[in-house]
């Protein structure tokens, strides 16, 4: 088993991959639009939930992309296989730009969301400030995310207004680490002795002691922010 592997086994029956779903989306665009046949561009696209979500919501010309991207495309939208990064978008082209707990940064968001347009953009954020032992077992460093009240402003100086931020609640993170947490260790059992699964066992069952045992539950957030561009 290939390390790429280990995210998409242990999101397999999670349909949004983060501690969010299409409750948290409903409340992010209560009584906001995308227009009819709107351009969407969601970069990190993963599995294509959000693009399915705003599909149902209304007629879009979708594109999502992703360096493996999974799940069936519902009329309108396109999956394309590629780095996010690397997609030749178009400049100040698209309706709707999302980026949800993907690697694209804002910036690169407001730079193709055209004029009055919307973008989405989930992001981590500390809740409180993360305890060195924490941050060893996750791997990271305290600058890689900002408090709440610096990643709200997130879009001061990029010509984007904040119109709303939608924390993922308690219960959204415990439903998903336990979700994420168990479809690892059935993929390690349905694999059990294949090259690769122990370690990949060995990193689902440290994600769980980090969120349990190592103060994650209290110091990780996460956070869906919805902004529109200058006119």
């Amino acid at each position: 088993m290939d390390r790429s592997e280990w995210s998409r086994a242990a999101h397999g029956r999670l349909e949004f991959m983060g501690p969010y779903d299409a409750s948290t989306l409903e409340r992010v665009f209560e009584g906001i639009d995308v227009p009819a046949e709107g351009r969407v561009l969601d970069l990190g696209c993963g599995n294509g939930a959000l693009l399915r979500w705003l599909a149902a919501r209304g007629t879009i010309d979708g594109t999502g992309v992703d360096l493996h991207p999974q799940g069936e495309a519902p009329a309108g939208v396109r999956l394309v296989e590629g780095d996010a990064e690397a997609f030749p978008a178009e400049r100040a082209g698209y309706d709707l730009v999302c980026s949800v707990a993907a690697v694209t940064p804002l910036p690169r968001l407001a730079e193709l969301v055209r004029p009055g347009g919307l973008v989405l953009f989930g992001e981590g954020y500390w809740k409180r400030p993360p305890a060195d032992r924490y941050l060893e077992a996750l791997g990271a460093s305290r600058d890689e995310l900002r408090s709440w009240d610096e990643t709200v402003r997130l879009g001061d100086g990029l010509g984007l207004t904040l119109i709303r931020a939608v924390a993922s609640g308690q219960e959204d993170w415990d439903r998903y680490e336990s979700t994420w947490a168990a479809n690892g260790e059935a993929h390690a059992a349905a694999h059990e002795g294949e090259p690769g699964v122990a370690e990949f066992l060995a990193w689902i069952r440290s994600g769980r002691s980090r969120y349990l045992e190592l103060g994650g539950r209290e110091t990780l957030g996460f956070v869906l922010l919805l902004l529109r561009a200058s006119a």
